[in-house]
């Protein structure tokens, strides 16, 4: 087990999700840790808003389906659109 500080950045992307500290299984990935986060809090994270999120953790960008090995910070953000 490891210990996440998630920190949810972008909240119209994770509406409901509260920032603290969550406890997750090593190797959980950051999805795992959304609907881990769900179920603690009651809430649902539309599918869709998968595609504007941008996941940082302990200070380096990673995906979301990438595995979480070590205790850590997790910053949600959005994605930077623009033309």
């Amino acid at each position: 087990m490891i210990n996440i500080n998630a920190k949810f950045v972008a909240a119209e992307l994770t509406p409901g999700l509260e920032n603290g500290e969550y406890r997750i299984p090593d190797g959980s990935s950051v999805i795992d840790l959304i609907k881990h986060c769900e179920k603690q809090s009651g809430a649902a994270v539309p599918e869709k808003n998968y595609q504007f999120m941008y996941p940082m953790y302990n200070g380096k960008a990673i995906k979301l389906d990438s595995p979480l090995r070590e205790d850590g910070t997790l910053h949600l953000c959005r994605v930077v659109m623009g033309g």
